[in-house]
């Protein structure tokens, strides 16, 4: 795993803390969150208001600091230096403000704003991810975020503050300044002593917090603040996972801190680290999705027990509840399917539930036998039917979304574990024809594009959903899973053509137009001028059948690599198709797509497969013609169905 995926899991975990755990977790926020913004740091404000009374007093000390603690006899502190040079309250109000809030040059240059961690945490407050937040910083930048949001939080500055709060979780935000702000001169911490330890107050709710929270950390260095780093060492629990963004090589007080605490260490910047979290929780709250590991471990769990010597009752039971919960899904059981505008989100909540007994039947289906497919067989149907009622019919067809996920899974493990008695089985499920009357098989009312018809990427979004599922599940490569997936959409397209009644017709005259050709071929060979025009009736005839035969089944823009053969007619093809039309030949009856039962006859599958691989090679030749009249005039020799990209352009986008 490279360090940047590794990065991107530890940051999903955190995500997902903060979702199934909603306000377990406090934010501890250093002066490289506000930074961005403009706004000097603690240090910087103290510094400048000595210089500014070292001016008042005539002095241009090398040292200012050293300059003061020398005139005055004390330490310089906001307070005592505040005094120097501002005598009044208002005074010293109006001086402050000017470090931490906007003048008119401010405005122009769009400074001293919240940055993009201000407003990431906003939205996790707004979430109610988290509620408890600990800043260093004396601006109230992280107040104006969340006020954005349209919360009002209750503000600690002071000990005072801290007497008469009410108690933490019953607050919806709380933002805790632990060294004070400028609006409150006297509470204002920064130097070495005044860090060194808290006033009893201000110790006791930090205590409380870090025994009670979970600590997320930015910005802050932990190499002046001897206090806060004692109290994180005794008082943090380990049951919290301590995470730390810091996207620069952390401080030596830092790193021990860190490792003392078993946290963790992000290497991104507040910015990207908390808008990450955001994103990530907003996801999870709009795909209601479970933990990335989830997945993983039941599948590995399926696989032990599949190995094992036993029937797996473990895994029956486990299959069964998840079925169960998916069919409660409230996605299949809307109150309005009129309501505009909530497809999209509700299809992302149907496809992340369908996610972990998609995995679980994948297994199944590549590692199981007759019996465990006795498990799962009969609920495709019941996932293939649309929801009874008027309304949309995207929304109506919530649930098919689902079975398609179920159906195309449990189709490409079965060919990739070379399962065909179990594709015959999956193939031959039927469901009621809403149109017809009766019933269809699922191999012919399951067509991915038209399941997907009002989503984004229509043509692609089964491929996109499915085939990292299968991936991560079955541990397949990219080149076996997409050969699998190949031959599971030119298999399902020819079974559907072998089911429909005017196959028989229309393949006993393709037979005979087969045999005239035959026969005008030998003529051909023998010089006979007259039969070259023959042939090329006899062919021109063929492929019009071929064309019928093919029209059959709703070929559509499966994931199906084209290429163009190079042959008298540049007849793009598919290579799988190729194959299996090769092997289907020379073996005959004794391939196993016909010693399982899928084909009945080898020759009515040989003429299936070859009229499904007109119809796909029709569609690839148009596209890879339509994008030279489109474009530069560049005619790939190999194209995608689904995508229109040829695999150099698949790859790239990958």
């Amino acid at each position: 795993m490279d360090s940047h995926t590794s990065q991107e899991n530890q940051l999903l975990n955190v995500a997902f803390s903060l979702h199934s755990n909603p306000g377990a977790y406090a934010l501890l926020l250093g002066a490289g969150v506000s930074a961005p913004s403009g706004i000097p740091t603690a240090w910087g404000v103290l510094e400048d208001l000595v210089i500014r009374a070292a001016d008042l007093a005539g002095a241009t000390p090398a040292d200012p600091m050293a300059w003061y603690q020398d005139s005055y006899g004390a330490a310089p502190t906001y307070e005592g230096v505040l005094e120097h040079i501002a005598p009044t309250q208002i005074e010293r109000q109006r001086l402050l403000r000017g470090y931490f809030e906007q003048d008119a040059e401010d405005v122009d240059t769009g400074r001293k704003l919240p940055t993009p961690a201000h407003r990431a945490i906003a939205r996790l407050v707004r979430s109610e991810a988290v509620k408890v937040i600990v800043t260093l910083n004396f601006d109230h930048l992280i107040e104006q975020a969340i006020r954005a949001e349209g919360i009002e939080p209750t503000i600690v500055a002071t000990p005072a503050d801290i007497d008469g709060m009410a108690p933490l979780h019953t607050l919806d935000c709380c933002v805790i300044h632990l060294h004070g702000d400028y609006l409150n001169p006297t509470s204002m911490l920064n130097t070495f002593t005044e860090l060194e330890a808290y006033h009893p107050s201000t110790q006791r709710l930090l205590q409380r917090i870090l025994e009670d929270y979970g600590l997320i950390i930015a910005g802050w260095s932990a190499t002046y603040d001897p206090a806060l780093r004692e109290a994180i060492a005794e008082h943090y629990p380990n049951r919290f996972t301590l995470t730390w963004f810091e996207p620069a090589s952390p401080s030596e007080k830092a790193t021990r801190l860190r490792i003392l605490k078993k946290g963790i260490h992000v290497v991104q910047d507040a910015d990207t680290g908390f808008g990450g979290l955001a994103d990530g929780v907003t996801a999870l709250a709009t795909r209601r999705a479970r933990h990335p590991l989830t997945i993983p471990v039941a599948v590995e769990t399926a696989k032990r027990e599949l190995s094992g010597r036993t029937v797996a009752i473990g895994l029956h039971d486990t299959l069964h509840r998840e079925l169960d919960t998916l069919h409660r899904l409230p996605e299949f059981h809307l109150t309005n399917y009129n309501e505009r505008g909530v497809y999209e989100s509700k299809l992302a909540r149907v496809e992340e539930a369908t996610r972990l007994p998609a995995a679980l039947i994948a297994a199944l289906a590549y590692w199981g036998d007759a019996t465990t497919d006795r498990w799962w067989l009969d609920e495709m149907p019941r996932f293939a039917t649309r929801a009874d009622g008027d309304g949309s019919v995207a929304l109506l067809s919530l649930r098919v979304v689902s079975g398609t996920i179920l159906f195309y899974t449990a189709g490409v493990a079965a060919v990739a574990a070379q399962r065909f008695d179990l594709l015959t089985r999956l193939f031959a499920l039927k469901r009621p024809d809403r149109h017809r009357g009766g019933y269809e098989t699922l191999s012919a009312g399951l067509d991915a594009e038209r399941t997907y018809e009002e989503a984004r990427n229509t043509r692609t979004r089964i491929f996109d959903v499915v085939a990292p599922l299968m991936a991560s599940s079955l541990s397949l490569g990219e080149e076996p899973l997409e050969e699998a997936w190949q031959q599971f959409e030119i298999l399902r397209l020819a079974v559907t053509i072998l089911t429909e009644p005017r196959f028989t017709e229309l393949a006993g005259e393709y037979k005979k137009f087969d045999r005239a050709l035959a026969v005008a071929e030998e003529e051909v060979q023998s010089g006979n001028s007259e039969a070259q025009r023959i042939r090329a009736g006899a062919w021109t005839d063929r492929d019009r059948v071929l064309g019928d035969i093919g029209r059959l089944a709703p070929i559509g823009y499966p994931h199906i690599l084209t290429a163009d053969f190079r042959d008298e007619h540049r007849r793009y093809r598919s290579v799988t198709a190729n194959y299996l039309i090769h092997d289907l030949r020379a073996e005959g009856t004794a391939h196993p797509l016909v010693t399982s039962g899928l084909f009945a006859d080898v020759d009515h599958a040989l003429i299936a497969i070859e009229a499904v691989n007109a119809m796909l090679g029709g569609i690839g030749r148009g596209q890879a013609w339509g994008r030279a009249r489109n474009s530069t005039g560049f005619i790939p020799s190999q194209i995608w169905i689904d995508s229109e990209q040829t695999p150099q352009e698949r790859t790239h986008r990958d």
